[in-house]
């Protein structure tokens, strides 16, 4: 019968205890090598895009916001680059966010990820992650 009344108490601090954040920043690195000079490019502008989701139990993952704006599925506009490892998002989030850049520099014909931000609230059986990515936006003179 003791042990039934510290039940509860258990139960509270394993959920208490499974709550945290972390942050992680890391400049993007790219793959490939172009022979190209500042003085070929003109550049237009830097934007900033993002993704939110949830996970839950490590493997249901739901968007709920892109680019600041609530996601509603179905209303899916997609940025399709080929693979050069300028703009090589994955998940859908991103790739749903990189259609932003189009819009914001529709004459860019190169674009430079500067800086690629995941911060993740941990909670109880499921996470919180925000992705923002910095770019740069460059047309060829």
């Amino acid at each position: 019968m003791k042990f039934l009344k510290l039940l509860p108490i258990a139960v509270a601090i394993v959920m208490l205890s499974a709550c945290g954040t972390t942050s992680k920043t890391v400049p993007y690195k790219t793959s490939s090598v172009l022979h190209i000079h500042m003085s070929d490019l003109q550049f237009l502008g830097e934007s900033q895009i993002s993704c939110e989701y949830n996970t839950y139990l490590g493997f249901i993952k739901s968007i709920s916001k892109v680019n600041g704006e609530e996601y509603v599925p179905g209303n899916d506009v997609k940025l399709s680059i080929p693979a050069s490892g300028l703009l090589n998002f994955s998940g859908k989030g991103m790739k749903l966010a990189s259609a932003k850049l189009m819009k914001d520099f529709p004459d860019a014909t190169y674009f430079q990820v500067v800086m690629d931000t995941k911060q993740t609230d941990v909670m109880f059986l499921g996470s919180t992650t925000v992705r923002t990515v910095k770019v740069r936006a460059y047309k060829f003179k």
